[in-house]
């Protein structure tokens, strides 16, 4: 398995001190859009250029923790055709307006996911947010597998995260 891990800023302006990232909502989105951007035109095809890799979405996976498991689960369930595998802890930064943010998603879409695992911290702050979410997945038939776990917004609950859901990718 091959492990890329861009920086997750597709805004310059969201490292400005006081910039109203997730409190400004455009400048979140043009952050969002803007990582995506850079991942499938950017990214994508440099590691694809620079190693021998499949492209099948089959053997693709995007994951990450906080903001990153926003821009993974915004990329990966808008962009099915590249991601087949997503992994979400603790994800933050998207509105609560599901149908908006991943308006193509419906049951068929699980023939595309081999797996969708959104995780998070019973104590973080992000709780609520990440339950809706997958009350709204669970409302649209798509497959997912629920984790919450003791802890906070924090790197033990990341890394508990991503040492349970790296053994299951490309099975």
């Amino acid at each position: 398995m091959l492990m890329v891990m861009p920086l997750g800023y597709g805004e310059p302006k969201v490292l400005e001190p006081h910039s109203g990232v997730f409190h400004d909502p455009a400048i979140t989105q043009r952050n969002f859009d803007k990582f995506r951007e850079a991942l499938l035109t950017e990214v994508i095809p440099k590691v694809e250029s620079a190693y021998l890799v499949t492209k099948d979405p089959n053997s693709r996976a995007i994951a990450g923790l906080s903001m990153g498991g926003s821009e993974s689960l915004l990329t990966g369930l808008n962009t099915l055709d590249k991601f087949s595998w997503i992994g979400a802890f603790s994800s933050g930064g998207f509105t609560p307006e599901f149908d908006k943010e991943f308006p193509a998603l419906d049951a068929k879409s699980n023939q595309q996911l081999h797996l969708l695992w959104v995780a998070c911290g019973t104590d973080d702050h992000l709780i609520e947010i990440n339950r809706s979410l997958r009350a709204w997945l669970a409302s649209k038939s798509i497959k997912h597998v629920d984790i919450e776990t003791p802890g906070a917004h924090t790197w033990m609950v990341w890394r508990r995260n991503l040492t349970d859901f790296a053994p299951l990718l490309f099975r």
